[in-house]
């Protein structure tokens, strides 16, 4: 009798918990059992599984100093841009060849300046984002000149296209003088002009002394649009037309820091086709699910991800030279979702 009712209890339990977890993450993309295994990793193989690790060819003219970004185009082909150093944008084959560079550095049509950052459309279209030429120049899936939209009002860092094609700029640095709100989204018609502008400062990060660059947006395949500043922890999720939605974060690590001190530098947002967004910390990840349930923290994944693309997440890793003065170029390694 004592058996039977321990059983009893048992499966009462069981369906307890299975209950408040399905409540606890209503509307996830997750299964019960997606959300169980992530919930319990504690390594990133528990995760991801490792599917490629290419080593960028060095040339004389491939030579990278900094990866200011990187995206895959429609060929699978790696473009890497160097905005901060060289000022120059690369093209690699998907075993890390090194094939072209994609324009070039001047002021004619098609060149570049700062190629901060880069976006790919649907169509394969390559978008370089020009800073200090407040210009987007977009190139041909064949890496060939086709236009450029000058950015008539405040020109932004990073650059983001949704499904439909829509042109999206995001800013999240704060100068250490000047701190004041600004709108940290803005999406752009084809005349460069701001039609949308969303997502303010938050106030918390006015507070803080020094400033840090970093693209905190990202959208998902519905054009959910996912925003977090590099100094701040909170992730804010807006429709395409800049409505919010939700907020949410890692409270225990938030906590853990004390307001106006140093903060974490924070990497991200990273978006998984699978409803999963991952967000980096001192050499650790995070993840929620697009719904804003957070699922698993402090993974230890030390490499910076750079990239997110279907399933899978890319990393840069720089070897040490083996002698003073040696360039060496980057490996590009890649984790694709197992769960």
């Amino acid at each position: 009798m004592r058996r039977s009712s321990f059983i009893i209890l048992g499966i009462f339990l069981l369906f307890s918990w299975g209950c408040s977890q399905g409540s606890k993450f209503k509307n996830s993309p997750l299964s019960e059992s997606e959300i169980r295994a992530l919930s319990s990793a504690e390594k990133i193989e528990d995760i991801f599984l490792k599917s490629s690790e290419i080593q960028l060819e060095l040339t004389g003219e491939s030579a990278i100093a900094v990866m200011s970004d990187m995206v895959r185009d429609s060929k699978g082909n790696f473009i890497i841009a160097d905005g901060w150093r060289l000022n120059n944008v690369w093209v690699f084959s998907p075993d890390g060849h090194f094939l072209q560079r994609l324009g070039q550095q001047g002021q004619g049509p098609g060149e570049y300046n700062t190629p901060v950052r880069i976006a790919v459309n649907s169509g394969g279209e390559i978008l370089v984002s020009d800073y200090m030429r407040r210009r987007i120049t977009l190139y041909n899936r064949d890496y060939r000149y086709e236009r450029s939209i000058l950015v008539k009002e405040r020109m932004y860092h990073s650059i983001h296209v949704n499904s439909k094609d829509e042109i999206y700029m995001y800013e999240g640095i704060v100068g250490p003088r000047d701190k004041y709100v600004f709108d940290t989204i803005q999406k752009l018609n084809e005349e460069g002009e701001t039609v949308l502008s969303f997502a303010p400062v938050p106030p918390k990060v006015l507070k803080m002394r020094f400033s840090a660059s970093g693209d905190g947006m990202t959208l998902d395949k519905n054009d959910f649009i996912f925003e977090m500043n590099p100094l701040y922890y909170q992730i804010r999720k807006y429709t395409a037309d800049g409505d919010l939605i939700k907020s949410f974060t890692n409270l225990h690590l938030r906590k853990a820091k004390k307001e106006g001190k140093q903060p974490i530098l924070l990497n991200g947002p990273y978006y998984l086709e699978k409803g999963l967004l991952i967000v980096q910390w001192e050499n650790h990840i995070d993840l929620f699910d697009t719904e804003g349930y957070f699922l698993v923290g402090g993974i230890p994944l030390s490499q910076k991800i750079i990239y997110s693309q279907g399933n899978s997440i890319y990393l840069e890793e720089w070897e040490e030279p083996e002698t003073p003065g040696q360039q060496l170029n980057p490996k590009i390694i890649c984790y694709k979702l197992k769960i």
